[in-house]
């Protein structure tokens, strides 16, 4: 069967063990909220409602699982839907959006690099969790295989179950490996790239060839089970350290071997997000800092997806600045090899409307464009990947021919070479 691919560019496989809470937890103005006390709790309560509760719990739902059950969750409502009537977006193992028939979707869960050390608590256990990302990474792994050979159904009403697989996996699932040069030396960082990347050869063959095959521990992995690198910003990334040559070694290490190879790197481009370097996180996640990495002759060809399309909100998140767009815009027009997506942004019908305004007859532009959902992060502000999913597949501000660009042109010559 010649298979039509539907991609999504950006999502996560992560569960409660794998973020650093509790860097988290300290990010949060605790001492703000005391000095106005329980009456501002008590009204964003009351304001916010069991709405955003149920879009907590609904979120929790999900996390507590472990990797390999999300896959299967997530497959399982994409085929039999939910609460909602005609929710279910595959039918016969085929995914229809405008005419057009795609019999796998790729999913490109990316990890993050979340060992955070600046932590200092004054609790009586003080020890901060380091988060190495080696046990997200097996968790991963064994998640993929746990989603070939198994599925989930309905062995009763209200009653579900994993079982051996018998239907055709829907998913292809090629993880990015989550990198913060930052927490490594650079023989460490060369390792990695050499580890992970060596024999890379980017094809979509030798990628699926992996699939599934991961035996459980660490040293099993080698080059062509990861697809990308995924770097993160807001807990410490700096894309461009140029006052540290010591730091500014190993980023360029990076950059020389993602280039030479033409290996993909996603970087979060929003001022939205799991943000833990406060003093740096809007210079290490602009992508005016971008810049000074492209405009380097070496690297104007690396293959750069800036996530998110660079999304700003103001004022309690609830008010736009559209900088990060416009520039991202800029760079896609200047450098041969960037790309934007819009994930975590695309919960309403009228966001395709603004980006139907941006891209306008710009072809170069819709050339550059990924989907993307930012899921199960995305269930903080949207019910379901389904339904995140079903706003593009109905949209009417987007021709047949831009989404096609955007969920299966565009991200397969991003993701293969």
């Amino acid at each position: 069967m010649n298979e039509k691919l539907f991609f999504d560019i950006h999502c996560h496989a992560m569960n409660l063990s794998h973020p650093n809470m509790l860097a988290f937890i300290k990010r949060l103005p605790w001492r703000l909220l005391g000095l106005v006390g329980i009456p501002i709790l008590s009204f964003l309560i009351t304001l916010l409602g069991k709405k955003v509760i149920n879009r907590l719990l609904n979120l929790l739902s999900v996390m507590e699982n472990d990797v390999g059950d999300i896959f299967l969750i997530m497959e399982f409502y994409l085929k039999n839907g939910g609460l909602i009537e005609h929710d279910a977006l595959i039918e016969n193992d085929v995914l229809t959006i405008d005419y057009t028939d795609y019999n796998a979707i790729v999913l490109t869960p990316l990890l993050i690099d979340f060992a955070f050390k600046k932590i200092k608590s004054e609790t009586y256990y003080r020890i901060p969790p380091e988060k190495p990302i080696i046990p997200q990474t097996v968790d991963v792994f064994n998640g993929i295989r746990k989603y070939y050979s198994c599925e989930l159904r309905e062995s009763s009403p209200g009653k579900y179950e994993i079982l051996k697989r018998e239907g055709r996996a829907i998913f292809e699932i090629y993880p990015f490996l989550g990198l913060n040069t930052q927490h490594y030396d650079l023989d460490a960082v060369e390792g990695m790239l050499q580890k992970y990347f060596g024999r890379y050869t980017g094809s979509h063959t030798a990628l699926k060839e992996n699939l599934g095959k991961f035996r459980g521990d660490i040293e099993s992995l080698g080059s062509n089970f990861f697809a990308g690198i995924k770097v993160y910003p807001p807990i410490g990334y700096d894309p461009w350290p140029e006052r540290d040559d010591e730091q500014l070694a190993k980023v360029t290490s990076l950059y020389e071997c993602c280039c030479a190879k033409k290996i993909p790197i996603t970087a979060h481009c929003s001022e939205v997000g799991f943000n833990l370097d406060k003093k740096n996180v809007k210079t290490y996640t602009s992508p005016f800092t971008w810049e000074k990495v492209l405009n380097q002759e070496a690297y104007r060809d690396l293959k750069l997806n800036l996530a998110h399309f660079g999304e700003q909100r103001n004022f309690l998140l609830m008010f736009h600045n559209h900088k990060w767009q416009h520039k991202i815009v800029e760079l896609i027009e200047k450098y041969p090899n960037v790309y934007t997506d819009f994930s975590y942004r695309a919960f309403h019908n009228n966001y395709y409307k603004s980006l139907k305004e941006i891209i306008g007859n710009t072809d170069r532009l819709s050339k550059r464009i990924l989907f993307g959902t930012d899921f199960m992060i995305n269930l903080l502000e949207i019910d379901s990947y389904n339904k995140y999913l079903n706003n593009f597949r109905t949209t009417k501000y987007i021709t047949s021919h831009e989404k096609e660009l955007f969920c299966s042109t565009n991200p397969e010559r991003f993701l293969f070479v």
